[in-house]
């Protein structure tokens, strides 16, 4: 007889997990639950691939 056990799975605290969304006026921003974020301008809307870009960025760096 064969028993499976459910897979643990652990969350990563080392690292940071930010999010990218849309923003009402237009533009991309994103956003982290330790309160790091992109620059949230009305002036300088970001594309939707310099918000990826900057999330990764910030997702690289060790969480304190």
């Amino acid at each position: 007889m064969t028993t499976t056990t459910g897979r643990r799975v652990h969350p990563d605290l080392a690292h940071h997990h930010p999010r990218v969304t849309r923003l009402p006026h237009g533009g991309w921003t994103w956003g982290c639950d330790c309160g790091g974020a992109s620059a949230r301008s009305v002036v300088a809307r970001l594309t939707w691939h310099q918000a990826y870009v900057g999330a990764l960025i910030h997702s690289a760096s060790i969480a304190p």
